[in-house]
């Protein structure tokens, strides 16, 4: 493979913001809650956040994939409110980075985290799906 830390460096962050919207709510898991921020719209706009920290810096033919996820959602946001996440590496390995995770909205933090994400070619992930795909194919015959 390839040096990692040729392209990547510890503290390289990136940060996306959100007003919550209807379809980041809870409304899918309970009525109850339909007004307050889903823990799985955190999580989706943390992984965004971090895709947007690595994957432009990679070589081409490679992007970062999603291996590990812990994130803990300390505080309700309510609908209209705007949440900020901030990704930031932490540590780079051979094969992949580890992302801290920070959340907040006007009031302050709302969860905390850490994301791992592999670095692969992306011929091969496809080459190894599409595999994955025929076999289940001839299985089925």
């Amino acid at each position: 493979m390839f040096d990692l830390r040729k392209f990547l460096a510890e503290g390289q962050n990136s940060m996306l913001s959100k007003v919550v919207q209807r379809s980041d709510t809870a409304v899918e898991y309970s009525n109850e809650l339909n007004d307050l921020l889903a823990t799985p719209a955190c999580i989706h706009m943390a992984i965004e956040a971090a895709i947007e920290t690595v994957d432009k810096y990679l070589p081409d033919g490679f992007i970062s994939v999603g291996s590990s996820i812990r994130f803990v959602h300390t505080a309700p946001t309510s609908l209209g409110m705007t949440v900020t996440i901030r990704t930031s590496i932490i540590a780079i390995g051979d094969h992949d980075v580890l992302l801290d995770i920070k959340a907040w909205d006007e009031q302050g933090e709302i969860g905390h985290g850490q994301h791992r994400r592999a670095i692969v070619n992306k011929e091969q992930l496809i080459q190894k799906a599409e595999e994955r795909t025929h076999f289940l194919t001839n299985r089925k015959s």
